[in-house]
């Protein structure tokens, strides 16, 4: 994701991906990105969209593509497109051998395989429990005692075993607790759910179809989750089943806003080749 972090007065081109737990922005110019933003979402979509929005635009004009959960309620978007559209269009311009996405954020996963040209073939969604995402971490930490910031030094070798079976979060959390209760140590835990998400998010893969280029092109890794070691060590042991090695993009949690982005950038170029 090229920067560039020059002050300039022309119009610029501004994606915005409002998901169930952050919204973030991202302001290309020239090909550079000149600015980027995120705050949680809340209850509020348009507010926190409206926020990031003037906090990288600084009263400049320019172009909008709003996107994800909340694109609907993006302040003056210039067009809308879908999370799927513009992950796979961030996700192959950050990294051109990439054969498959996967992000995993606050509420969802979402597993989508790449076309030579960079547009989703297949896709599959887990948006129906928290088990594997984002926020099943946030609760395993608090339940645990054991901070996210504090992950990265744990070992998946460190579950010993333990297995975390639930399908749902709200189970998965309560049997947390129970192991905790039975002796279990919070970093044997942390581990394990680590695993936990991998195992549950393996199954995207054959949910979103078959892929249209070679699987040597490997898997990268979009969406706030990718920032935990853990986690991205587990879904590397995961997914080498699969033949599929695993990345980890730039700015993982930036790239659906910045697809949304470059989508203005494309439509803004078809614009003015039609003028």
């Amino acid at each position: 994701m090229p920067q560039n972090n020059r002050a300039g007065k022309a119009p610029f081109l501004l994606g915005v991906d409002v998901g169930s737990t952050a919204t973030k922005a991202v302001a290309l110019e020239d090909g550079h990105v000149i600015g980027r933003a995120t705050r949680p979402t809340g209850e509020d979509f348009a507010s926190a969209a409206q926020a990031v929005i003037e906090e990288v635009a600084d009263g400049r004009m320019g172009f909008i593509v709003g996107t994800g959960y909340g694109r609907r309620l993006v302040p003056g978007a210039d067009r809308i497109l879908t999370e799927i559209t513009c992950l796979a269009l961030g996700a192959r311009s950050l990294d051109r051998d990439a054969a498959a996405c996967l992000d995993i954020g606050g509420q969802d996963a979402k597993f989508l395989w790449l076309t030579p040209d960079g547009r989703p073939s297949g896709f599959a969604l887990n948006d129906r429990c928290a088990a594997g995402t984002g926020r099943f971490l946030e609760l395993a930490a608090e339940r645990i005692g054991l901070p996210l910031g504090e992950w990265d030094t744990i070992k998946l070798e460190e579950a010993g075993g333990l297995t975390l079976s639930a399908t749902c979060g709200v189970f998965a959390e309560s049997e947390l607790v129970g192991h905790l209760a039975s002796g279990a140590s919070p970093r044997s835990l942390a581990a394990s759910a680590a695993i936990s998400i991998a195992a549950r998010t393996l199954p995207l893969a054959g949910l979103a179809g078959h892929p249209m280029i070679p699987q040597e092109g490997g898997l990268v890794l979009a969406g706030g989750v990718s920032n935990n070691g853990p986690v991205v060590e587990a879904l590397r042991d995961a997914f080498s089943t699969l033949g599929l090695p695993v990345r980890v993009l730039p700015m993982p949690s930036f790239t659906v806003a910045y697809g949304a982005a470059l989508a203005a950038e494309k439509l803004v170029t078809i614009r003015k080749e039609r003028e």
